[in-house]
């Protein structure tokens, strides 16, 4: 009777729907609109060990609103399907994979059981086995798939634990290492609900925080945080068979050395907190054997409530435990050296350290950095590749090291600003080796070691991806190949170097993406996705390049209909940005564009309303430039204008637009964007904004880039907030947000506060809540009815010539 009592009220709380009511509420764009929505987009791929299969996952772009309005638990940043024991918000789930053998082009579409979506694919050691995790109505469940028998098997009926995370691990060719369901019957946790007065105390102590959302509130959220996290680690064989690691815990991350012999875990430990996310939290570190057996506590963390809030600072003690890849069991961390605290003065940041099995002797200095190490990849023959960041002067620098030697010199390879595109080393190659796990591949050439990496290789003169061959020993590079000029192709997988045999993706602005082969000489097409955007066949694209009045360079992307000339007239035009800090005013101004880009068009961006008439000006420059000493953000308002006023200039001196038709767009910071273009300039006469922030004053301790606190830089955080100035916003606004927005500072009632102001100061404005979505949005009614609402909204305050109409 509890239960059918508790169905019954959950029912209540989250109302069943049918397409019937949902046709009462969700309106429906134009046939060309939807077509961004149901066009099948590129897909995500694998590939095995071995190099022989290639599988293909077909995700879901828009599933129903029905997947999002079921029952969650919004706890420590987490939101849980709690009947499931799953993320409540999947975001990559696929429902096709096919299989195709890379070496005779032989391709098989697998069934899926029980038609249910996937999750999490990966292949076997051996590459004998597909393994994925299958999303069904009671939860998720671990599946092997057999390639040679094309048979399916689900390795154990235990649900897996994903409240925290979905992923696991092959332990070898024969067994993977999950976590798993402990809880006997949900409504254990459904019935532990006290009612009680929420309190909070300080500690005394300094604890400044990001305004964030879905934070753990009583004793009984934290009481419910546990028994839905709690798992049981366990390692399944491909026979079924269990063997638990450890004893229930939070997991929060889990890791197998390459050798197989040993586990290294991260779980959650008390006191949960009330003012962080649940990866803030104290975690302890341990290794365990395969068997199970506890080796050794490696580190016990404090809460993240006190790690000091400017970027690059980090909690004390150890960081960034993980198993050096290219060895058979050797583990590497990282310690700070100036207590975490980065506005500490010293010349040294952070240490690198290795530790070898058995985990009994002292940890090995291997080397000390100037600034703070966000990342190491692991080459062949002990070779550390090293990211150090450095926020405050924008710079990031990777560093080859070779840790064979004991303590050594870091060797800067490359050094560039944050945002510079230009110098961008891009990807590194991967090979796995048996019992050594996946290294970044190497080239041994004429006595001299190379590093291998391939990018977009964005320049002045347009995108023109790459493959190179970096010495170690010089830092010179040598082309190894590079893009056709008159298609986009760029490296998905390397194979081989000699011959040089590739998987790569090839476009151009009439064919849309496709996988093919490079053997030698030779290609081979391996899949090509199907052209579902005919109603913007034709469509004009076209990278503008112009000077804001102090000079600094800026870009956009213009988009116009087919068969638009200017002798129909001007346009209405839509520009759509996002700022964005920089330090310097060269790579303020840099660009990334192709002309032989397929127009990808989501239903998210603006430029799905050239299919309606209208001229998009999209990723137009907003650069925010730190002015000698000062920061960025003292002259946000003047440089912002600024921007804007270029485009719009530009834009009328092309002669595609009328000062009096011009809107502007923008989501999250562009957003706030755009509620500022409006209080401050009569440049646009409409405005879109979405999931945006406009109180600054609600982000107390830091918002973007901005790392003082509104009592430091109070000037600032008034300035910059357009709820302060809503009676100059007389331009229509047309204000959307997702009703669960989990984004840090982005509460809906950012939005639903502008529009009461400018509702109540005679102003024009729309509100559209979105039911049950997040930052971004994602449900197929959802995205119809976006659409919808930027369309008619346009369409009513800029309105299209007739002539261009025709």
């Amino acid at each position: 009777m509890l239960r059918l009592a508790l169905i019954c009220i959950v029912m209540m709380l989250f109302p069943i729907f049918t397409p019937q009511t949902l046709a009462q509420e969700y309106k429906k764009p134009s046939a060309a609109l939807q077509q961004t929505i149901n066009h099948r987009t590129s897909p995500t791929t694998r590939l095995s060990n071995d190099n022989q299969w290639l599988a293909l996952l077909s995700p879901i772009s828009a599933p129903s609103i029905t997947s999002l309005a079921i029952p969650e638990h919004k706890l420590a940043g987490l939101r849980i399907a709690v009947e499931q024991y799953l993320p409540s918000r999947i975001t990559k789930r696929y429902r096709q994979l096919r299989l195709i053998n890379i070496q005779n082009n032989q391709q098989r579409v697998i069934s899926l059981p029980g038609g249910h979506d996937i999750t999490e694919l990966k292949f076997s050691p051996d590459s004998r086995y597909l393994s994925y995790v299958s999303l069904t109505p009671k939860g998720g469940y671990l599946f092997v798939y057999d390639i040679a028998k094309g048979q399916h098997k689900r390795l154990s009926d235990e649900r897996l634990n994903g409240t925290i995370s979905l992923d696991y691990q092959w332990v070898n060719n024969s067994s993977l290492l999950a976590r798993f369901v402990i809880a006997p019957d949900i409504n254990t946790v459904e019935t532990q609900v006290s009612i009680a007065p929420k309190t909070k105390e300080t500690s005394g102590k300094n604890s400044p925080q990001r305004t964030y959302q879905d934070l753990l509130k009583t004793a009984a959220d934290k009481q419910r945080f546990s028994q839905l996290t709690t798992s049981q680690l366990a390692r399944v064989d491909l026979d079924g068979k269990l063997t638990n690691i450890a004893t229930p815990s939070i997991i929060t991350e889990f890791s197998v050395s390459p050798d197989g012999q040993y586990i290294l875990t991260t779980q959650l430990t008390t006191p949960f907190s009330t003012q962080v996310k649940y990866y803030d939290f104290p975690t302890l570190t341990e290794i365990y054997k395969l068997n199970g057996q506890r080796i050794t506590q490696l580190h016990h963390s404090q809460s993240g409530e006190s790690k000091p809030q400017a970027r690059d600072s980090v909690l004390p003690g150890p960081r960034m435990f993980h198993w050096v890849q290219g060895q058979a069991a050797t583990l590497a961390y990282v310690e700070a050296q100036d207590k975490g605290d980065i506005q500490q003065e010293t010349p040294l940041r952070d240490s690198l350290w290795l530790l070898n099995a058995p985990f009994t002797q002292k940890a090995k200095l291997i080397a000390k950095t100037p600034w703070r190490i966000i990342d190491i990849d692991w080459a062949e023959d002990g070779l550390a590749l090293v990211t150090q960041r450095n926020s405050k002067a924008q710079l990031l620098r990777l560093s080859s090291l070779d840790t064979s030697i004991g303590q050594g010199s870091l060797h800067t390879l490359n050094e560039r600003n944050l945002r510079d595109k230009y110098q961008e080393l891009g990807s590194f190659p991967r090979q796995y080796f048996q019992g050594k796990g996946q290294v970044v591949r190497l080239q041994q050439q004429a006595q001299t070691t190379g590093l291998l990496h391939y990018g977009q290789g964005a320049s002045s003169q347009g995108d023109k991806p790459f493959l190179k061959r970096t010495s170690l020993a010089t830092g010179e590079s040598s082309l190894l190949w590079q893009s056709a000029t008159n298609q986009l192709e760029s490296v998905r997988y390397v194979l081989n170097l000699e011959p040089l045999q590739m998987i790569i993706n090839r476009e151009n602005p009439m064919e849309p993406p496709s996988l093919v082969l490079i053997n030698g000489t030779k290609e081979s097409l391996l899949y090509q996705q199907t052209d579902g955007l005919s109603a913007y066949r034709g469509m004009q694209k076209q990278l503008v390049t112009y000077k804001r009045a102090d000079g600094v360079p800026l870009s956009g992307t213009l988009y116009l209909p087919a068969n638009y000339t200017k002798t129909q007239g001007t346009l209405p035009v839509l520009m759509w940005a996002y700022p964005r800090e920089f330090n310097d005013t060269e790579v303020a101004g840099q660009i990334s564009f192709s002309t032989n880009q397929y127009p990808t068009i989501s239903p998210r961006g603006p430029i799905s309303l050239v299919a309606e008439g209208f001229a998009v000006f999209d990723k137009v420059s907003m650069p925010i430039i730190a002015q000698g000493d000062k920061e960025p953000n003292d002259s946000f308002r003047e440089q912002l204008v600024a921007n804007a006023q270029a485009a719009v200039d530009t834009l009328v001196d092309f002669g595609i637009a009328d000062r009096k038709q011009i809107a502007v767009g923008g989501h999250s910071y562009g957003a706030f964007m755009v509620a500022n273009l409006l209080a401050h300039t009569d440049l646009f006469y409409a405005g879109i904004a979405r999931s945006g922030a406009y109180n600054r004053s609600l982000t107390p301790f830091g918002f973007q880039n901005e790392q003082r606190y509104y009592w430091q830089a109070n000037n600032i955080y008034q300035q910059m907030s357009p709820f302060n100035y809503a009676d100059k916003i007389k331009s229509p606004l047309l204000l959307v947000h997702g009703e669960m927005d989990q984004n840090s500072g982005t509460f809906p009632l950012q939005s639903e506060r502008l529009f009461d102001a400018i509702h109540g100061l005679g102003g024009k404005a729309r509100l559209v809540i979105l039911p049950f979505e997040g930052h971004s949005y994602t449900a197929k009614e959802s995205l119809e009815h976006l659409l919808w609402e930027q369309s008619q909204f346009l369409k009513s305050n800029l309105p299209i010539h007739e002539s261009v109409s025709q």
